[in-house]
Order: C-alpha cells, then sequence, then structure tokens
C-alpha cells in the first residue's frame, strides 16, 4: 500500500482525479480506481459534495452534482476496493456534511478545492482531524495565498501541500504560469505541487520539472463524452503515459549537488586529453605549443591535464625525449 508522507515526499505523488466522471455508478467507480492503479497512480479521489448545501439549484454545479453522491456504505466499499487495488483513496469535501462523512470512514488525506481555499471555517475542521491537507489556489491572487498561509499559522496546522492550479475547462497554456511554483514554495515553505485542467499531458511533466511533489489529473473512460469532467481528463493509454514521463524527468532530476554518475568514472581516464610530446625535444629546449600536443590514449597511464600545460610552458627539457611520449613533471629543468 502506498504510504504518503506529506513533508517528506520522496518521489512525485500522483493523483487519478476521478471526480465525478464515475457518474454516480459504483461499477464505473470501481473500474476507474483499478485502470488508474494500473497506470501508475498512487491515488484516486472523488469529490463528495450535498448538493443541497452547496450550490442553489439555478446552478450549474446542482445539476452536476445531483445523483453523484455515494452513500457511506458505498465509500467504504470504494475505499476497501482501493486498498486491494494497492492504491490510496480519499475525497474533496464540499461541505461541512460531507467532510464529517470522509472522516467517519477514514480517509488517509483530505483534498479542499480552489473554490474552497477560502473557506477557512471548513479547512479548519479538516485541519482537526489531523491528517494532511492538499489545497488548490486555482482562484487565487496574491493576496488570497498570504492570507491563507497566515491563516494555517493561526490554527497551527503544518500538515499540508499547496498546489497551482488554473480553474479553467480547460486551462488555456497561457494562464498556467508554472514558474509560480517557486512563488508558492516561498510563500508556504511547504510541499507544493500542481493540479492540471489542460488537454494533454505536457503541462503535467513540466510542472514535475519545476519542482512539483504532487500531480493531480483528471481521469475518464471517455474523454470525448459531454459534461462533467470529462473533456480535460485523461483515457487510460495517456495517463500511463503521462506516468511514465513523471518517473523519466525524476530520473533527469537527479539532486541539486553536483556529481560524477559512477558510471563516467571509468571511462573519464581514456576519454579526456593528456600532455604529449609533438616531435622530439632536446636536452634545454623550451617547452611551448610547437613541440606539445595533447592526445587521448587507451593506454593506463598518469599523464598530465590540459591544464598542467602551463607548468611547462617556457620551461627547459631536462632531458632528450621522444616524440609521442607522456610529459611528465620530472622532464622539467627546474632549479
Amino acid at each position: 500500500m502506498v504510504k504518503f508522507n506529506i513533508n517528506n515526499l520522496s518521489k512525485v505523488f500522483i493523483i487519478a482525479e476521478i471526480g465525478v466522471n464515475h457518474e454516480g455508478s459504483l461499477v464505473k467507480c470501481k473500474k476507474l480506481i483499478k485502470l488508474a492503479a494500473k497506470a501508475g497512480a498512487n491515488a484516486v479521489k472523488i469529490q463528495t459534495v450535498n448538493e443541497e448545501e452547496s450550490y442553489t439549484k439555478s446552478t450549474q454545479a446542482y445539476k452536476a452534482f445531483k445523483a453523484k453522491n455515494f452513500s457511506d456504505s458505498q465509500l467504504i466499499e470504494i475505499k476497501k476496493y482501493s486498498k486491494i487495488n494497492k492504491i490510496l483513496f480519499f475525497s474533496t469535501p464540499g461541505d461541512f456534511n460531507s467532510l464529517e462523512r470522509l472522516k467517519k470512514i477514514g480517509v488517509p488525506i483530505i483534498k479542499i478545492s480552489s473554490g474552497l481555499m477560502n473557506h477557512y471555517p471548513l479547512i479548519k475542521m479538516a485541519a482537526k482531524m489531523n491528517i494532511p491537507l492538499i489545497i488548490s489556489t486555482g482562484m487565487a491572487n496574491k493576496k488570497d495565498l498570504v492570507e491563507l498561509k497566515r491563516y494555517l499559522n493561526k490554527i497551527r496546522f503544518k500538515k499540508y501541500a499547496i498546489l497551482k492550479c488554473t480553474s479553467e475547462y480547460p486551462a488555456k497554456l497561457e494562464n498556467l504560469n508554472l514558474k509560480s511554483l517557486s512563488d508558492l514554495k516561498i510563500i508556504f515553505q511547504s510541499t507544493i505541487g500542481y493540479s492540471d485542467h489542460t488537454i494533454g499531458i505536457t503541462a503535467p511533466v513540466v510542472a514535475v520539472s519545476l519542482g512539483a511533489k504532487i500531480i493531480e489529473k483528471h481521469f475518464t473512460f471517455n474523454s470525448k463524452k459531454k459534461g462533467l469532467d470529462h473533456k480535460i481528463s485523461l483515457e487510460y493509454n495517456d495517463f500511463k503515459l503521462m506516468v511514465k514521463k513523471i518517473r523519466e524527468v525524476e530520473k533527469m532530476l537527479g539532486n541539486k549537488n553536483f556529481y560524477l554518475p559512477k558510471s563516467l568514472s571509468s571511462t573519464r581516464k581514456s576519454s579526456r586529453r593528456y600532455l604529449f610530446t609533438k616531435n622530439n625535444i632536446q636536452k634545454g629546449e623550451l617547452f611551448s605549443l610547437q613541440n606539445i600536443s595533447f592526445k587521448r590514449t587507451n593506454k593506463n597511464n598518469n599523464g598530465l591535464d590540459p591544464k598542467d600545460f602551463y607548468l611547462f610552458l617556457n620551461k627547459k627539457s631536462k632531458f632528450n625525449l621522444k616524440k609521442d611520449i607522456i610529459l611528465k613533471k620530472s622532464f622539467l629543468n627546474i632549479k
């Protein structure tokens, strides 16, 4: 089973956002969970919303969420099914009632959506559960971020991650501003990530290269289906490809310390240039570019690097030297 330590993620934590793409069907939800696990996701997330508490009946959201909620027994079944498939299950509550239900079934993470990041009463209640919060910022300005940080400090809650997000469906590329991930890191001094609403896999992969340690991407059976979040969601093959590319980027990034890979250590010596005599050199002759060359050699040697050329420049040779031999410091006539 995947473990989740919000402040110590050794690998990028990848969330398959099912949302309400299950369309209220437990069978479809389970199938999506199984596919997400197979595609390499670390977690699956759905939305748990009491539409009567969260939206007025005239809103599109009310219609989208109506009859899409699972019962407590179904949520427990989904949680158990996720565990069988070795993937974490959690949810985004839309209201106090939904949060209480998630607390009751024992989810390991609570997600606070972009539309609720200023819902401090809900955040405070979620924080009291003493489990990690993942908070999206898709509708925030800089002032909102600073105020949220101040509030989290006020309630002395530190187990949270902040996700960069652009709440457009689909999000325009020019509105992503992925470089601002570094700004989020500076403001919150916490784990940062990216929740993606673009079409395709490029943005999440780029976000990882810029420091995102959590990636959330919508997941569906059919991205061409109308309604809900299908249009901005990835199907199985594309989600699997995204995971593959993220893992490749992780390998490329390495760590902040510059080092020579072990695989290059053995070839370092044979691949570099060394100081050689360019032609026969007489005893007392001055060394210069006219009689010193820089060559690679396959022979085991303790040759001198090109940077050592200046030790020889305009110095006299102590011996008569033949052409194409490796120079040594002992050849210098130094008094």
